[in-house]
């Protein structure tokens, strides 16, 4: 059952979105963080999601205390559901969506509100870095692969950077400040059905829609890994997933026609993207995601339709090849041999001429062996 305990405010400058699971041995801590902020017109609405912790009680004790706390109790649905629903309460002229374990400086809202306001943004990134909880340290974040086209004071978009702008920040949403009319007058949700990878199919399609953003250089958040394995472990645990939100999006940029002027970045993204995670997984994994992309998602991604001259890495290329051409099993017996794709050596287009050309002599075996098989079947009968 769901129950909301809101607060009302008025002239709120930021709200702040809290999906909460179990996160009580952390959350004291993130709660205050975002209350002692610098910036002081501010909401935060708690959303658990059917807590069977503390964490409940904690959220019970903030409403009580603080009247800029407001809070959503519902049956555990996700993260997705739960971002939604606190975004329908949200009041401020700008949401961010932060998580219930992060550590947070206290100049995190006001400096992101200030640069908001002052360069007129829909998007404010901050900068991070991880803390390692077990270990106790914090790791500097390496910055994504096009994080460049964020020039100290440079507001930019997918308009100066089409190629650029998927791979210019990362796919989580907790660091970014958002326009809250932005997100409704494009009608920019979370996916309900995506239990994992959420944000980064929101925070892609954010930044397709988006006509400003900019990035500020501080390091203002301070993000709880559990160990230096939290990603990948999740990444091994959920990796089915990749190509279905890689999909998703690729859908929603369609939709929004935005894909032709994105497709090349959408297309480098979602390659390297599919590459990375492969390349962490066990062999099971490694075959299985292989496979998906063999017999599905290569060609729903329609990432054929690019030459070998717009791939960004070999490697990728490679990898992209090798899987159109050949089911995993294929691929390696090919290696055994050393004759897997060369992509030196290969001219444009000639991928899709022998993957044309694979499938038909697939499809005449698949004939081939129905036939076999009613043959079998009927000597059988006759026998």
């Amino acid at each position: 059952m769901e129950t909301t305990v809101r607060n009302e405010n008025t002239d709120i400058k930021i709200s702040v979105v809290m999906p909460i699971y179990n996160a009580g041995k952390y959350l004291n801590r993130a709660i205050r963080d975002v209350l002692n902020q610098t910036l002081t017109d501010i909401e935060l609405i708690c959303v658990d999601d059917g807590s069977t912790d503390n964490s409940t009680a904690i959220i019970n004790s903030f409403v009580k205390k603080d009247g800029r706390v407001s809070s959503i109790r519902q049956s555990n649905a996700g993260p997705s559901v739960a971002r939604n629903k606190g975004f329908v309460l949200a009041q401020g002229k700008y949401v961010i969506f932060l998580d219930a374990d992060d550590m947070y400086e206290p100049t995190l809202l006001e400096s992101l509100y200030n640069m908001a306001e002052a360069d007129n943004l829909d998007v404010a990134v901050a900068r991070f870095d991880i803390y390692n909880d077990s270990a106790k340290t914090y790791v500097q974040q390496a910055d994504e692969s096009h994080a460049s086209i964020f020039a100290p004071g440079k507001v930019t978009s997918k308009n100066e950077y089409p190629d650029f702008i998927f791979a210019s920040t990362t796919g989580y949403v907790w660091n970014k400040l958002i326009r809250t009319s932005f997100l409704r007058d494009k009608k920019i949700a979370f996916d309900n059905d995506l239990y994992v990878f959420e944000d980064v199919h929101f925070v892609c399609s954010v930044m397709a829609l988006a006509e400003r953003v900019e990035r500020i250089d501080d390091i203002l958040i301070h993000h709880r890994v559990y160990s230096d394995q939290s990603r990948a472990t999740l990444f091994r645990k959920y990796y089915g997933q990749v190509p279905v939100v890689y999909k998703k999006i690729k859908d929603f940029l369609k939709r929004q026609g935005m894909y032709v002027p994105l497709k090349k970045g959408f297309f480098n993204f979602s390659t390297g993207r599919c590459y990375k995670i492969y390349n962490i997984l066990w062999a099971d994994g490694k075959e299985r995601l292989w496979n998906m992309l063999h017999d599905q998602y290569i060609t729903e991604l329609e990432w054929l339709s690019f030459e070998k001259t717009d791939f960004e890495s070999q490697e990728v290329c490679e990898f992209v090849a090798n899987a159109a051409l050949y089911t995993y099993a294929e691929y390696n017996a090919h290696l055994e041999k050393g004759d897997s794709v060369d992509v030196e050596n290969l001219e444009d287009g000639e991928i899709t001429k022998k993957v044309n050309k694979n499938q038909k002599i697939s499809k005449r075996r698949a004939v081939w062996n129905k036939i076999l098989r009613f043959i079998n079947i009927f000597k059988k009968k006759n026998k």
